[in-house]
């Protein structure tokens, strides 16, 4: 591995990411630990409401009554989490941006890599918009009806 020059910027410099569930079979956990500290984001424990930056949700459980978001967390509990740090400046993505993103050696738009959405119910994304294929997706509405949440696999 070559050295990092004193002005050289990471990939991820600056991130705090939490990551939920098992990224398995893409990327073992640990791995994926790894490479995100290799590249300058720092790893967090918990999903802390002023550090974490990014959440990285990991594949759903398959299986009858599985669903919920990635990892087996259940939607309601991830709705609740979302709901706690009002979304705010925490980007919900798949493992697939941090592969994707060093492969390209940049960080790429969380938006095309996003497994949840928070919109009210009945209003599309831009992004939404303009995407050619619709994949398939789950969707749990909140207590209050404000605000719906998507889970796409």
């Amino acid at each position: 591995m070559s050295g990092c020059g004193k002005g050289e910027r990471k990939v991820f410099d600056g991130l705090c990411v939490f990551i939920n569930g098992s990224t398995a079979p893409l990327v073992g956990d640990h791995r994926l630990k790894q490479l995100l500290a290799e590249n300058g984001a720092r790893v967090s424990i918990a999903l802390g409401r002023r550090t974490v930056t990014h959440v990285i949700l990991g594949t759903p459980n398959a299986g009858a009554g599985a669903g919920g978001a990635g990892g087996g967390l259940a939607a309601s509990k991830i709705q609740r989490e979302i709901q706690r740090v009002r979304g705010k400046g925490v980007k919900y993505v798949g493992v697939e941006w941090v592969l994707e993103s060093l492969k390209v050696g940049k960080r790429l738009p969380e938006a095309q890599f996003s497994n949840i959405t928070l919109t009210a119910k009945g209003q599309k994304s831009v992004y939404g918009m303009f995407s050619k294929e619709k994949p398939s997706a789950k969707t749990a509405s909140t207590e209050g009806g404000n605000a719906t949440l998507k889970v796409t696999a």
